[in-house]
């Protein structure tokens, strides 16, 4: 079966339906490429900063990552932890003179720890953020390809019995030319479908990995800095 031919061959409205889909189908398979290129570089990126990480345990050695604390996840979550943490070793070291009682003491450095988990919390969102930009674009053509396909089938169909009623016959050649309108748009339709919600689901996928990960690499920087911010009293 040559889809192109019979392309040619069909009604205006069907070619119409037909030209979208196939923008649609072009345009989910760069964004596919577009995001297997941006998840390999912010995986080498982040095995690459995890790994210098692992060697620095303590705070005054994070400093030394350099910009391997802009150019991935981590190292941007792990900055603004950082960046918070002095801010708030500003504040303590000031409120301190002035408090008495270590468990007053405590307790506002308690809630003061929390605005490194906020901080890093709301980077981990831009991160997300910008894995996620061009996948609402993929759920579109995902939830509205069939329906686009679905259209043509119907208009073809449509057409068939009109021409069925203009000329009183119901033979092949006169119902043919609809039917044919019908099928090709459908499967038009389900050939962008089925690779957009794939190049989706694989995305989503990977977007979910990461912020588990996250997470967890919140949830150790939060506990050191904190134990950190405890330790100026």
């Amino acid at each position: 079966m040559n889809i192109f031919r019979i392309f040619l061959e069909s009604s205006t409205a069907a070619q119409i339906i037909m030209m979208i889909l196939v923008i649609f189908s072009i345009w989910s398979w760069a964004i596919f490429f577009k995001k297997m290129l941006d998840f390999a570089r912010v995986k080498r990126r982040t095995k690459k900063f995890l790994a210098s990480y692992r060697f620095r345990k303590e705070m005054k050695d994070w400093d030394s990552l350099g910009f391997q604390l802009s150019d991935n996840p981590y190292g941007r979550v792990l900055a603004s932890g950082m960046e918070e943490f002095k801010k708030l070793k500003v504040r303590v070291s000031a409120q301190l003179m002035h408090e008495q009682g270590s468990q007053k003491e405590r307790g506002f450095i308690n809630e003061l720890a929390d605005n490194i988990r906020l901080a890093m919390e709301r980077t981990k969102i831009g991160e997300i953020a910008q894995l996620e930009v061009a996948l609402p674009t993929l759920s579109i053509f995902v939830s509205v390809s069939p329906f686009l396909g679905l259209l043509g089938t119907v208009w073809g169909i449509m057409e068939a019995f009109l021409e069925i009623r203009a000329r009183g016959s119901a033979h092949i050649t006169v119902v043919a030319p609809g039917i044919s309108d019908a099928l090709i748009t459908t499967v038009y339709g389900l050939l962008v479908a089925i690779p957009a919600l794939i190049f989706y689901n694989i995305f989503r996928s990977r977007v979910n990995n990461y912020s588990g990960e996250l997470d967890t690499f919140i949830s150790e920087i939060y506990a050191y800095l904190r134990k950190e911010l405890i330790t100026l009293s």
